[in-house]
């Protein structure tokens, strides 16, 4: 037999086998045990114990006790003291698990931080590039640039970014594109997209469509890549197997930074030939992108509406997005007969009413009222619905 294996095993009657399967109830945790027990316990690590802690320890306590919603300002001064103390015992991988931490907790050491710079830049060649990316991002939160970490840091990383496959760069790219604190990024970026572009020629084009893409949400227009996608694009052999998802993303991309022209001629015969496979997700962000192809628009929405019986309710939700950006809806008034498709639409809210909730009732409301076209049918919505949309409209009411 195979080591660890035994014939027997699984077989009725088999007692070591009847106890494996035995089920092991575990009790849940009381609703105070963070308030009781957890916190208390942290506290009196950091109090009693953290003298004797190495480094590996404390970042560990760090971090748990940086994702507490109560904190006590004298403890985590304590912590940072202590980790100033052991600092030389630090190696790069301690910095990384601590780091983050310790700007929740003190963000206004500035003697702490200027430690770990000194250390950082004396492990400079144990850090990874991923690494270094993100003590980057740590640093440009600080009031201080720190200037002189960077001027060190940034070169390191380009240097490191070189032995990443080009995929790689790719998803770094696109992570730090749906990253809130994108914006902060800037030094990071202008060290990874030279090197995205230099080895354009190592991905495919869906890889570099994604690239365009991330960059578009960072608000960045990269004309070079923009313009070497779009030569792909409008080589025959290179699109012709785009799904509909990228059609749609293309078209997103291209008409948000204004470079329409520089695909349309290829990509709108893609399109029309695809209609009957394009998904709800897709079919909205094509309407955001290209409301003034409505003809073609209309041709997708109706073949959706067929499933609409089936559809979930965010398929749905995105389906009516797509139906009011790109105004396929006819306009509404009290009183006036439903058109077709929006009867359809009306009629899956109130088939539907029970299972929505609450955020998606507001985004239906919300897209309505801002629709100065299709206000009107705020008032058809489902009965059951109404306190929410008054108090919707109280709060858009009140914003101005």
């Amino acid at each position: 037999h195979r080591r660890g294996l035994s014939t027997e095993a699984g077989l009725p009657g088999n007692a070591d086998n009847t106890k494996d399967k035995s089920v092991v109830m575990v009790k849940r945790l009381p609703e105070d045990y963070v308030q009781n027990t957890l916190l208390p316990h942290l506290e009196s690590q950091l109090l009693d114990n953290i003298h004797v802690y190495n480094p590996a320890e404390l970042a560990q306590l760090a971090r748990i006790y940086a994702k507490q919603e109560v904190r006590q300002r004298i403890l985590c001064v304590k912590l940072a003291d202590t980790v100033k103390y052991r600092m030389p015992a630090f190696e790069a991988v301690d910095i990384v698990d601590i780091l983050g931490a310790m700007w929740v907790l003190t963000p206004d050491d500035d003697e702490l931080f200027e430690e770990f710079e000194k250390r950082i830049l004396l492990k400079l060649d144990d850090f990874t590039a991923l690494n270094l990316m993100g003590i980057v991002r740590i640093y440009n939160k600080r009031a201080e640039k720190h200037d002189s970490l960077l001027a060190k840091v940034l070169p390191r990383v380009r240097e490191l970014l070189a032995n990443y496959e080009a995929v790689e760069l790719s998803e770094m790219l696109l992570s730090m594109a749906q990253s809130a604190e994108a914006a902060a990024d800037m030094d990071i970026l202008m060290t990874l997209v030279p090197e995205i572009e230099r080895r354009y020629s190592e991905v495919s084009l869906v890889h570099a469509i994604n690239n365009v893409w991330a960059l578009t949400q960072l608000k960045m227009r990269h004309e070079r890549l923009l313009q070497r996608v779009a030569d792909d694009i409008n080589n025959p052999k290179k699109s012709q197997d785009l799904t509909p998802g990228y059609m749609a993303r293309i078209a997103w991309v291209y008409r948000r930074c204004n470079a329409w022209d520089m695909v349309s001629e290829t990509m709108i015969p893609l399109i029309r030939s695809s209609v009957a496979e394009f998904a709800c997700g897709d079919f909205a962000r094509l309407a955001q992108a290209l409301p003034e192809e409505r003809t073609l628009l209309k041709n997708m929405a109706g073949l959706l509406s067929t499933s609409m019986a089936e559809m979930g309710r965010k398929d749905f939700l995105l389906f009516f997005l797509g139906c009011v950006h790109g105004e396929l809806l006819e306009e509404h008034r009290p009183g006036d007969t439903l058109d077709p498709l929006t009867a359809s639409c009306i009629n899956y809210a109130r088939d539907e009413q029970d299972n929505f909730k609450r955020d998606e009732v507001q985004k239906i409301v919300y897209m309505l009222h801002h629709s100065p076209k299709y206000k009107g049918l705020l008032g058809e919505l489902p009965a059951s619905w109404h306190s929410t949309k008054e108090e919707t409209l109280d709060f858009i009411r009140a914003k101005g």
